[in-house]
């Protein structure tokens, strides 16, 4: 069954095997723990319990945890860790045996050490960082004075004497030295410099007309400038801060290389992180028992054909735990596993996407599976891109491990690359035009009419088929007549309504129809209180009839979808051909052709799962899928960093 049986589980033992217990649990991977305090049975067992007090540790481990990922930020960001296309993806993780790991582990007082020198070569490359900034701002400064003689450094005022560096509006430095000579003719000015907005000027006044002058500063948006600590001309100040820049450059790269002598480091780094994530998860559980001054309790699920692994488990390595089993009470939300086996296990992955079923439910992957299959190759519709896309879903699987959603969508798409060569047959594609071989069946391209048909008989089979399992869901709950009034004479009057179609059911399906709308009329509005409203409510329902007849026209997507492909890879074949004139066109025809022809491939294939995706979400489950379920996700062993394998050294 695709909907494995769950148990609920009780396990009490001493406190002095409380770490062996939760090793036990972890390395089976087997029960999901839950929180004792939010389940059925604490109100009864409160009294003589008290909840377990992790806190503490896992502050601790949050602390360490911490300088860890600090040190891997910080060498990741100076010596980022290569990673090929594929690990864009799935992340790259570093091979250790099982030796190697524990010998990481055992080195735990290096980590201090490694934390203080990241630190501190860290806050020397932000101080050099900080100190570059200030120079480079500081140079900008200067550079527009850079022809002025003057040290800076003499540039103060005296008794009789005022003078300043300023800047002014470039339009308005004509006007500003016109009022200047008006008011206060004894002054100096010196241009400097100008540029397009901003006249850089050295001013002297006298101190009896400083108020006036600068009256006539602040009217034309002059800003005085001063360079605080610098006693140098601005030139000599200059070629200063550029010796400065260079010895900073360089002090940054011997820190860069220190750096680099950190990254022997690294793999011990990876391994102590995972290490300290699955030490802080067992901590973190152990929040969800509870204790006495001896012992403690813990509850959880656990798939039913389990049960014997962990029971032979405690035995072999407790002394002390008594393990408790019995049925989930009917109230209670019992996480579920799906388990569907051979290519069905594929599917899993879209149902997961659209929600996890409840336990009382049924499993839609086995049912889906068929239909997504046929879509699917039916969208791609190309023998070529087939094979193509199933040999790099191959690939993939035999270069990733990859584990859950990402090792079933991988298979997915090699299925799907079975389904786009059996159909791509069928219609004579071979990465569109480029290779000419006689369709099967039919060519899209030259009957569009006939996919058409086609998808949406398809698409009829797949709904009928949808309300079907609804029918099969009321009458395993007992609810017969429901099955009979929701589906069943939405049958008659569907296939009433289709059989008008034909020449030879045509009188049949009329018959047909009229009783199926009669029906529906008569209990469709069931509900309802009152003769009126219960006809009206039945009456009403024969609008629904709109949504099946929209569903259906849902399915000309897959001819849409499956005439793009052709179209674009016929396209790309033609642009090719046009190139083809000597060598160099011939190359550069190659090129083209296996540019667009995966391109062509990557969209097509993206379209094809995300439509016929839609096509199940909507028409399919809709039918007769609610969802809602909680995903089982028990305690396990997690890495982010390293794989352990179990080889010598």
């Amino acid at each position: 069954m695709p909907i494995v049986d769950m148990q609920k589980v009780f396990l009490f033992s001493h406190q002095q095997e409380k770490d062996t217990v939760i090793n036990i649990l972890r390395d089976l991977g087997a029960v999901e723990l839950v929180d004792l305090k939010e389940g059925s049975a604490w109100e009864e067992i409160k009294s003589l319990l008290v909840p377990e007090q992790s806190a503490d540790a896992v502050t601790r481990l949050e602390s360490q945890l911490g300088e860890v990922r600090y040190c891997l930020d910080f060498l990741q960001r100076h010596f980022p860790v290569q990673k090929s296309f594929a690990q864009q993806f799935t992340g790259a993780k570093i091979n250790l045996t099982s030796a190697e790991y524990a010998d990481y582990i055992s080195r735990g007082e290096e980590i201090k050490a490694i934390y203080k020198a990241c630190r501190a070569a860290d806050e020397k490359l932000t101080n050099l960082r900080n100190e570059e900034t200030r120079y480079h701002n500081l140079l900008q400064g200067l550079a527009p004075w850079a022809g002025f003689s003057l040290p800076l450094g003499q540039i103060e005022n005296t008794g009789r004497l005022r003078m300043h560096l300023f800047t002014v509006p470039t339009d308005d430095l004509l006007s500003l030295q016109k009022s200047l000579t008006e008011t206060a003719p004894d002054h100096y000015l010196e241009v400097v410099s100008t540029d397009k907005e901003l006249a850089y000027f050295f001013l002297i006044f006298l101190a009896d007309e400083a108020k006036q002058v600068q009256e006539m500063l602040k009217e034309a948006g002059a800003a005085e400038v001063s360079f605080p600590g610098i006693s140098d001309t601005a030139s000599q100040a200059i070629s200063t801060l550029n010796k400065k820049l260079v010895n900073i450059q360089h002090e940054r790269t011997e820190l860069v290389k220190k750096v680099e002598e950190l990254l022997v480091h690294r793999p011990h780094l990876m391994a102590y992180f995972d290490y300290l994530e699955g030490e802080r998860a067992k901590k973190e559980v152990v929040g969800n028992f509870a204790r006495t001054e001896t012992s403690f309790l813990l509850e959880g699920w656990i798939p039913a054909p389990l049960v014997s692994n962990l029971e032979k488990a405690l035995a072999e390595k407790s002394e002390t735990a008594i393990l408790v089993v019995r049925d989930p009470e009917p109230e209670e939300k019992v996480p579920v596993l799906l388990q569907n086996s051979g290519t069905a296990d594929a599917f899993e992955v879209v149902t997961r996407l659209y929600s996890t079923p409840s336990q009382r439910e049924i499993d839609p992957t086995p049912l889906m599976a068929p239909f997504f299959f046929v879509f699917f190759g039916i969208c791609l519709s190309d023998a070529g891109y087939g094979v193509v896309l199933s040999l790099l879903a191959l690939f993939l699987s035999r270069k990733i491990k990859l584990g859950g959603m990402g090792k079933q969508l991988i298979k997915l798409l090699f299925l799907g690359g079975i389904s786009s060569f059996v159909f791509g047959v069928l219609m004579g594609s071979w990465f569109g035009d480029l290779l000419k071989l006689r369709a099967l069946w039919f060519n899209p391209l030259d009957d569009p009419m006939r996919m058409l048909i086609v998808c949406f008989i398809l698409g009829f089979i797949q709904i009928f088929f949808g309300m079907g399992v609804r029918a099969y869901q009321n009458i395993k709950a007992g609810r017969t007549l429901d099955a009979l009034f929701d589906q069943g004479f939405w049958y008659i009057f569907l296939i009433g309504l289709v059989s008008l179609a034909s020449p030879q059911f045509g009188a049949a399906g009329k018959w047909l129809a009229i009783g199926g709308a009669l029906g529906l009329v008569l209990t469709q509005g069931r509900s309802q209180k009152g003769v009126f409203k219960k006809f009206f409510g039945g009456l009403l329902s024969l609008y629904n009839v709109t949504g099946y007849l929209s569903d259906v026209l849902s399915y000309s997507r897959l001819l849409a979808l499956g005439l793009a492909t052709g179209v674009i890879a016929a396209a790309i074949n033609t642009m090719g051909g046009l190139l083809a004139r000597g060598i160099v066109g011939v190359i550069v025809m190659v090129i083209v052709l296996i540019g667009g022809h995966f391109f062509n491939l990557i969209i097509s294939a993206l379209g094809s799962y995300v439509h016929t995706s839609r096509l199940q979400y909507i028409e399919f489950f809709g039918k007769f899928f609610e969802g809602g379920g909680r995903a089982f996700r028990p305690f396990c062993k997690t890495t982010k960093f390293v794989e352990i394998e179990e080889r010598e050294a």
